[in-house]
């Protein structure tokens, strides 16, 4: 609670008058007619050759792409994985006709995926040289409460996981709005469907209920990140189509200096170095990095190996030096605190961060929440040039 509203709570006290917390009850200006987005969103669940398993915990109902009854029952088990092929789809035995096909639960019933339960239906396709997509239909507000606790630790205060509501939901809508779908990993959000959920994330996504933020155009690509590691990255250097006048500066952020991966050291072995880069492997003489538009991030490093050198985006490099590794090997981040340099054969690189560097820093939000500050004040601080608005 803000402030202002405890002092009229105190007032209400000393008046024997009810008090009105007015940070909850104040009128948000709506999203322009026209710019409001669908309440339905597809999230992608399972996209290969291997099939999930697929269960209904009980009464449910399959549709064909024309929306008719296709098959009905009482229960789904899961004990072979769904067949789907170009004329059938299989699941638990039973044919529910070509795909694609709507799988929908009855009652209380739910549907999961390889063990994992979600709100909403299902979708089963096709995809392209015989993969099976499983992509969970479900509404903007439902598919937020499996975001929410699993983007932000519930330690961090209802504050913090309010703004983090607020900016998930502008970033679901603003990426559902263009082109292909949402993942349920890293490539979007974090989804954990209805297991992840908490108590008290619950809240934080009923409490912001439709707010969203916006810079005129609609929903905000509203970027996130864990550590900013002291200030934050304005939003094109990051991501070139960003939109002008929207987090397009470096906000200082003090309170995210807890973090585990505030400050950290990396070691990368040559070779690993010189596959990254494309040279052949060898030995690393010399390493550098060039001009940059905002100091500590440089945009590109340069390597010599032998009679072979090369330089490569850091953005690029960051992705290739971390895929598929523990995040005690990953490189964090690109924000360095110091020089790279060579030792032993080895790339050293030391840094501030997780993460790209844009829109909210996680525990930067934290730090702020743990000081008073309420999820408006978090919003403003981290998305300058939006607005918070309501949806209609």
């Amino acid at each position: 609670m803000d402030r202002p509203a405890c002092r009229l709570l105190l007032l209400g006290l000393l008046l024997g008058a009810a008090c009105i917390d007015t940070s909850r009850t104040r009128l948000l200006p709506e999203l322009s007619p026209g710019k409001v987005p669908s309440d339905q969103l597809e999230v992608v669940l399972a996209a290969g050759r291997d099939a999930p398993f697929i269960r209904c915990s009980g009464p449910w109902v399959a549709l064909g792409p024309d929306g008719r009854e296709r098959a009905r029952g009482s229960e789904l088990a899961d004990t072979n994985p769904a067949g789907v092929t170009a004329s059938e789809v299989r699941i638990s035995g039973r044919s529910l006709g070509p795909p694609p096909i709507e799988l929908r639960s009855t009652g209380s019933a739910r549907l999961s995926v390889d063990g994992k339960p979600y709100r909403g239906s299902l979708l089963i396709k096709l995809g392209s040289e015989g993969t099976v997509r499983v992509i969970n239909s479900v509404s903007v507000e439902d598919y937020l409460l499996g975001v929410v606790a699993a983007e932000m630790p519930q330690r961090f205060g209802l504050e913090a996981l309010k703004a983090q509501a607020v900016a998930a939901r502008s970033y679901a809508l603003a990426t559902a709005s263009g082109p292909g779908r949402l993942y349920a990993d890293t490539r979007s959000q974090m989804y954990g469907g209805l297991r992840s959920e908490t108590p008290l994330s619950t809240r934080a996504v009923r409490e912001t209920r439709a707010q969203i933020l916006s810079a005129g155009i609609g929903p905000l690509t509203a970027w996130y990140h864990s550590t900013c590691g002291g200030r934050t990255t304005p939003a094109r250097l990051i991501f070139p189509g960003a939109q002008s006048g929207v987090m397009d500066r470096e906000v200082i952020c003090s309170d995210c200096r807890n973090a585990p991966l505030f400050s950290w050291t990396r070691r990368v072995a040559g070779e690993f170095v010189c596959d990254a880069m494309g040279l052949p492997r060898g030995p690393l003489d010399m390493v550098g990095v060039g001009t940059s538009a905002l100091p500590g991030r440089p945009e590109r490093l340069f390597v010599r190996s032998g009679a072979k050198s090369t330089t490569v985006n850091m953005v690029s490099l960051r992705q290739r030096l971390s895929a598929g590794l523990p995040l005690a090997q990953q490189v964090p981040s690109t924000r360095l605190a110091s020089a790279p340099s060579v030792v032993d054969g080895e790339l050293v690189l030391t840094g501030h961060g997780w993460g790209h560097g844009v829109g909210m820093c996680q525990y930067g939000a934290a730090g702020f929440a743990a000081r008073g500050a309420d999820y408006r004040a978090i919003l403003r601080r981290y998305y300058p040039g939006a607005n918070l608005t309501r949806l209609p």
